[in-house]
């Protein structure tokens, strides 16, 4: 499983693919730890906004491990509760606007990170946008029991294109769910050590 990881480590390294950057591509860095960053490689992106103005941002991916021939699935959600405006609201990376889950499902093992962050927005509703993650943070919630977590604590940073979908969009987020809660209902959970401190970005943090 290590060896698995590090060539998923390798393969979500290349940069992100099918329009879903501009700009810096989006990055995982995990703090104070040796590991490369992780520039997971999304092929789409798509989002919707309900009537309460929140944002949903839904990025996927399925790709083949070729050192390993096994299928490495990747998803981002994010939801982003208020868009910042210069004048009206903050503009400070510091503050918080967002949260985020980031999951890789393989067919032994599946992990979920969580945390919250800061999200600029660009771009008119019911067209593509770009979203500049300036701050953010992310650990392990959830995993099976196999999983190997080389990320532990991290850093994401980076920019992303999405476009509108509102059907796309509220269908993936539901299938993430599901996708992921079948894995370890199948393979069993392991447990995960609570945080000895908390991050100035995610204190407190909630899961989208």
């Amino acid at each position: 499983m290590m060896r698995f990881f590090a060539c998923l480590c390798l393969l979500v390294a290349a940069t992100l693919a099918g329009g879903c950057a501009t700009g810096r591509p989006l990055e995982i860095t995990p703090v104070g730890a040796k590991a490369a960053a992780v520039q997971p490689k999304f092929t789409d992106a798509t989002y919707r906004s309900d009537r309460d103005g929140t944002m949903f941002v839904v990025m996927r991916s399925t790709d083949i491990d070729r050192a390993t021939g096994q299928t490495v699935e990747q998803i981002m959600t994010m939801r982003i509760f208020w868009r910042p405006i210069g004048g009206r609201t903050s503009l400070n990376p510091t503050s918080l606007n967002a949260t985020f889950r980031y999951i890789v499902i393989t067919p032994g093992a599946a992990g979920m990170y969580e945390g919250a962050g800061f999200v600029r927005l660009s771009g008119r509703d019911g067209k593509a946008k770009t979203l500049r993650l300036l701050d953010g943070d992310l650990r392990l919630s959830e995993a099976t029991r196999d999983f190997v977590d080389n990320l532990r604590r991290s850093t994401i940073k980076g920019n992303i294109t999405a476009r509108y979908d509102d059907s796309t969009t509220y269908e993936a987020l539901a299938n993430a769910q599901r996708d992921f809660f079948a894995k370890t209902l199948a393979l069993g959970k392991k447990p995960i050590d609570p945080p000895t401190t908390a991050p100035a970005a995610t204190n407190p943090a909630t899961a989208p």
